[in-house]
């Protein structure tokens, strides 16, 4: 994007306004029902926590697994990694007020000033640092990684992902119900090539990058302008109102499932990518 936003912009924006009116999960964040209050974060995080079970060295796995999870949103992920290394210790990096609370009740560790400010200060290091939807989101993303390298220890492992935005993306009109189009404030785009290209040549060894997630499928010009009508109807829906209508029968179709299999999916036009980095020797 350009013009990229100042560091200033970026962090009033995501402190105040990203979440603001319920956007983003921030009306679904409940400590009671945590972590069922909202099933993409839930599917997400769980699906993570599988999927680096298989990634994490040995050492890593079966002693208390530090880990930094940089953009933390609500801590799904962090939640689903206790659940698989309950010995972990947890840290987030996380400026929204609604998500700082409730990641300090579930006794996560917060930091609460941008990434590009912290991460030098900090002296210990961990054995795994997650951004999950957030590289998309930085000015200086390839900056901020060269940051997260020295946060690790020896072996330690980079999980990454972001949206994906390959070539028939930028010459067709992708569609998904949560594939972003101009809705979501990305400053950078990444397909399966560039991610792993750049991440390489910022010296990371990347030993998986490739798309998860729900497919998209290429829709008209016409349909992919064309505002969506579910968002824009429930921008006039109140928050309570909204509440209940999730828990009704009849919205079941709408929702997203308990167990969703396509986050467990991999391969092909999906809408997401999900990598795995250690630094380079």
């Amino acid at each position: 994007m350009a013009p990229i936003p100042t560091s200033a912009e970026l962090a009033a924006y995501y402190a105040h306004d990203y979440r603001a009116g319920g956007r983003y999960g921030s009306d679904r964040a409940d400590i009671k029902r945590f972590p069922h209050d909202n099933l993409l974060y839930l599917n997400r995080g769980e699906s993570v926590a599988a999927f680096l079970k298989l990634h994490l060295n040995r050492r890593a796995s079966g002693t208390g697994l530090r880990v930094l999870d940089v953009g933390a949103g609500f801590g799904h992920i962090l939640h689903a990694l206790a659940q698989q290394y309950p010995r972990s210790e947890r840290f987030a990096v996380e400026t929204s007020p609604p998500c700082v609370e409730h990641l300090h009740s579930l006794g996560v560790t917060v930091f609460t000033v941008p990434a590009a400010e912290l991460l030098p200060t900090l002296k210990n290091k961990f054995d795994l640092i997650v951004l999950s939807h957030v590289l998309e989101h930085l000015p200086d993303p390839f900056g901020t990684l060269a940051l997260l390298r020295r946060c690790l220890v020896p072996g330690g492992v980079l999980f990454v992902e972001v949206p994906n935005v390959p070539l028939d993306a930028l010459t067709g009109y992708p569609e998904h119900a949560w594939y972003p189009r101009t809705d979501e404030p990305h400053l950078t785009f990444l397909s399966r090539e560039s991610l792993r290209h750049a991440l390489e040549a910022d010296g990371w060894t990347v030993s998986f990058c490739d798309t998860v997630g729900p497919e998209y499928r290429l829709v008209s010009w016409l349909r992919f302008h064309t505002p969506r009508l579910r968002p824009l109807v429930l921008g006039f829906v109140p928050n309570r109102l909204k509440a209940f209508l999730r828990r009704q029968r009849f919205t079941e179709s709408l929702r997203v499932r308990e167990r969703e299999p396509s986050f467990y999916q991999y391969g092909g036009p999906r809408i997401w990518l999900r990598t795995v980095a250690t630094p380079s020797e």
